[in-house]
């Protein structure tokens, strides 16, 4: 099976799905996130980082954000869309998460 959603397909997901399908769900997670009120957050299956943003622009500045995805161009078009403030951007697959045990108080995809 071939993970690697490399070329356009990046462009093409932010550009095409997020709007029509993600972005509302960003939109709902991130406002449930904030009700927990979190001092960390790993979310896992980031993409392009729809909800990545959506946390970072919500939570506190003093909660961190790790954004994982398995794709590293889904995570490099995230990075480079940017967030409005600093997050951990890792590759990392979600069957084989490379965190101790209990170091997030929330795990969001």
């Amino acid at each position: 099976m071939d993970t690697n959603f490399g070329g356009s397909i990046p462009e093409l997901y932010e550009r095409l799905l997020v709007p029509l399908i993600f972005e509302p769900y960003a939109i709902d997670l991130a406002q449930r996130a904030v009700a927990l009120q979190p001092s960390r957050v790993l979310e896992i299956a980031a993409g392009t980082g729809v909800l990545t943003r959506q946390l970072a622009r919500r939570l506190p500045s003093t909660t961190t954000i790790v954004a994982s995805d398995l794709n590293p161009p889904m995570l490099a078009h995230a990075q480079a869309i940017g967030t409005s403030r600093p997050v951990e951007w890792r590759q990392a697959d979600a069957m084989q998460l490379p965190f101790e045990d209990e170091s997030f108080e929330l795990v969001i995809c």
